[in-house]
């Protein structure tokens, strides 16, 4: 009798610790707010981060000295009034080391720059270029000092576009001893829809024009092309008007920018423009005619399902942060990070795009003169009431870190900025 009930014992211990493994690798499974389940720490360990692996759902830390610290940050008075979201995940050891309020939609500002570009980098490609194109349509040669038919230009949303860019358009007809052009010059604005401003931008904001072809520096494409036209003794016998290229058109020029050098002032000086032109190069990927924000979110959906979780519990409005209808969490930036930074090609365009601390970019200023100086890289972001920060770091113990930091609520932004360098000291000193 007794080594019946002995042999029960054991096999009901057994059928615990099955169960609890069941529940480690299908957390997707259980409803958010889940309870911790302690005895899955007795039977298996968390294995390490994998893209395709859901981290847990539930809010906690590790009890290390990293956490011990963070939970004394977090017990300041502030967050009796403004809300909070915090992880932390140790990228080194494929864990948590902190969460707090990781599954709260909040408004990522900038920080939405982060989504963009690792969604433009996993779906575009490290080596995508921006490409604007000048074409002639009357099939004439090169010899040719009359184009007997259109000039045509193909925006491709290039948010670094110069005026010396076109010039060397022009300069490219003018080698190929063009002297009068019979047609019209034909603008080609169809890789994006036609709205000027994203979805849920404020009206009294001075947001940037989303026009697929226009000069960074604020002059008007058309106008400058006329000009330069004129400069080089080329006429134009018709007009400049917006259509779409014609089949079997010449390519006479073109102008292409890498991805990483759109990237580049969009994470260190947080460019709005920069960022929407990303984001629309998603859009355009759809092959759909002046695709707009949706095709761009199905490209975003996409990569969050990769990740293992499910875009409906989140709102991507735009690919800059202005907007007020972006809602993500930490866990979801903290996932993101850790997918770039497990993947080579995407680690190495991504990392040097972030700004450094105390270094450069919009990090310049902060945290000088600590650890996290030269340490930290990562993205800012402020609109009104939220500050935020998410990236990379590395640890006292020379682990890596990746880390979202978003708080919302704020009357002064510094009380954000403070309390995000205090946690960025805490995870590297």
């Amino acid at each position: 009798m007794k080594q019946t009930i002995l042999f029960l014992h054991i096999l009901l211990l057994l059928t615990a610790c099955t169960g609890s493994r069941s529940a480690l690798r299908s957390p997707q499974n259980a409803p958010e707010g889940t309870p911790k389940n302690t005895s899955a720490n007795v039977c298996e360990t968390v294995p390490a981060f994998s893209p395709a692996q859901p981290f847990a759902a539930q809010d906690a830390h590790d009890g290390g000295p990293i956490a011990m610290r963070l939970d004394s940050l977090c017990a300041d008075s502030i967050f009796g009034r403004t809300q909070l979201g915090l992880a932390v995940f140790d990228l080194t050891d494929g864990r948590y080391l902190y969460r707090r309020g990781a599954r709260q939609c909040l408004r990522p500002a900038s920080t939405m720059k982060v989504v963009t570009a690792i969604a433009a980098l996993h779906a575009l490609g490290t080596g995508y270029y921006f490409t604007t194109q000048m074409l002639r349509t009357d099939g004439g040669a090169k010899t040719d000092s009359i184009v007997r038919g259109n000039i045509e230009i193909k925006a491709g949303f290039d948010p670094l576009l110069a005026k010396d860019d076109v010039q060397g358009m022009v300069a490219a007809l003018a080698e190929e001893g063009v002297r009068r052009i019979e047609g019209d010059i034909v603008i080609d604005v169809s890789l994006k829809d036609t709205l000027a401003k994203g979805w849920g931008w404020c009206w009294d904001d001075d947001d940037p024009r989303l026009e697929p072809l226009a000069l960074c520096d604020g002059e008007d494409f058309a106008a400058t092309l006329g000009g330069l036209l004129e400069e080089s003794g080329i006429a134009l016998a018709g007009t400049v008007r917006k259509g779409r290229l014609a089949a079997g058109g010449r390519t006479v020029a073109s102008v292409r920018r890498s991805i990483d050098a759109v990237l580049l002032p969009m994470m260190k000086k947080s460019d709005n423009l920069a960022a929407e032109s990303i984001f629309y190069q998603l859009a355009a990927r759809s092959g759909k005619p002046y695709a707009g924000r949706r095709e761009a979110v199905r490209e975003i959906e996409a990569l969050v399902r990769k990740v293992g979780l499910n875009p409906e519990h989140y709102q991507f409005a735009d690919g800059s942060g202005l907007s007020l209808y972006n809602y993500v969490t930490p866990e979801l930036l903290v996932r993101l990070l850790a997918f770039a930074y497990n993947d080579e090609a995407l680690r190495r365009h991504l990392l040097p795009a972030l700004p450094i601390a105390g270094e450069d970019g919009t990090l310049a200023r902060r945290l000088r003169g600590t650890k996290a100086q030269g340490n930290v890289r990562a993205k800012t972001g402020t609109v009104e009431g939220v500050s935020t920060l998410a990236g990379y770091c590395t640890a006292k113990d020379g682990h890596t870190l990746c880390f979202a930091i978003m708080n919302q609520g704020l009357r002064r932004t510094a009380t954000g900025r403070n309390f995000q360098d205090r946690v960025c000291r805490a995870l590297t000193e």
